[in-house]
């Protein structure tokens, strides 16, 4: 009984970090296109 809770409790850590990693990979891009569409104003002001 008492593998069987590490075992769930170990999955569920995995679940969250792998959840963590999508998520801030996701901010990541969002943030490269914000940047790429900033640059491109910036040289079409100049």
């Amino acid at each position: 009984m008492e593998l069987q809770i590490k075992i769930v409790l170990i999955v569920m850590l995995f679940i969250i970090l792998i959840s963590i990693q999508y998520t801030l990979n996701k901010i990541l891009m969002a943030l490269r296109e914000i940047r790429a569409i900033l640059l491109i104003k910036k040289e079409k002001k100049e």
